[in-house]
């Protein structure tokens, strides 16, 4: 059995002692509003695709942060189309799912979006919408390969994991080249510089040439491609991650992405007595880049 099998099967069994829980106890600080009253931008969080993470759930310390900095959060349990999508300004796809694959994590794995959500989602964005794009490990990247395909990017139905290592949190950091400069890691008018980011597994995607990455995979990781979630041994497929991504902004028509291949690097969980997200000690700016990403995607 090879090295990368054995680690897997340690993280498994820290992975499965329990379920996450919410941390409703922590808090991403804004020291003022960012947006003005009378110029408080509408998010959406979409919870109509069996979301894993909604706006009362995992992605509630990140809702809480966004309503701190003046902006109007709302739960989205309708299918896309343009009259809905024109009342926001920012749209949050967090861990979409098709509906086969609820309670069965195994390929095949089925776009989360019928062809017409797709096409009001891009031309959402075309015309001058931001969207937030988080897909995480096998079987969630799949659910959005063909939306992602859209926008010319290419997504791994994977896990991306650390060689060497049980347990996340994986590190991209500034000084080894695996946190690049972008508009959502640099000091701007809107941010502030971030430096390490933490992430908790997740999946892997591509760019087109004109996007701008921020958290780039390197040799240190590889992409397993089991059938079935968790579900690893010596013939899982795999590969390296170098040369693959899990964090890129990208410009597209009028409007802009984000797009992250993990999740819980802006969530604020606890499992057992493990901080899983912006609430980890593994993880001290990622409330940081929460804040930068919220900012990127709704400010003009």
């Amino acid at each position: 059995m090879k090295l990368w099998v054995v680690l897997i099967c340690c993280f498994l069994a820290v992975s499965s002692n329990a379920q996450p829980a919410i941390d409703t106890d922590f808090k991403v600080e804004i020291a003022s509003p960012f947006f003005a009253k009378g110029n408080m931008p509408k998010v959406m969080i979409d919870e109509a695709h069996n979301n894993i993470h909604t706006k009362d759930g995992g992605l509630y310390a990140f809702a809480k942060l966004m309503e701190d900095d003046g902006a109007e959060v709302y739960a989205n349990s309708g299918k896309f189309t343009e009259a809905l999508l024109s009342q926001y300004d920012v749209v949050f796809i967090v861990n979409a799912l098709h509906d086969s694959n609820v309670n069965n994590w195994s390929n095949p794995c089925p776009s989360a979006f019928t062809d017409s959500e797709i096409d009001a989602l891009v031309g959402f964005v075309k015309s001058g919408g931001s969207l937030l794009l988080v897909a995480d490990h096998m079987p969630l990247g799949g659910s959005v390969q063909k939306l992602a395909n859209e926008f010319g990017i290419e997504w791994s139905n994977s896990f991306a994991m650390q060689n060497g290592k049980h347990w996340p949190p994986s590190t991209f950091e500034e000084n080894n080249n695996t946190l690049l400069r972008s508009p959502v890691t640099n000091s701007t008018s809107y941010g502030r510089h971030v430096s390490v980011i933490g992430s908790f597994t997740g999946s892997a995607f591509k760019i087109p040439n004109e996007g701008i990455p921020f958290l780039k995979f390197d040799d240190s990781h590889r992409l397993l491609m089991p059938d079935v979630a968790w579900k690893f041994d010596k013939k899982t497929k795999n590969q390296t991650a170098e040369g693959w991504y899990q964090g890129a902004c990208l410009a597209f028509g009028e409007g802009k992405l984000v797009l992250l291949g993990e999740a819980a690097m802006i969530t604020a969980q606890i499992r057992g007595k493990t901080k899983i997200g912006m609430n980890s000690p593994d993880a001290p700016e990622n409330g940081q880049l929460a804040i930068n990403i919220f900012r990127y995607l709704a400010h003009d």
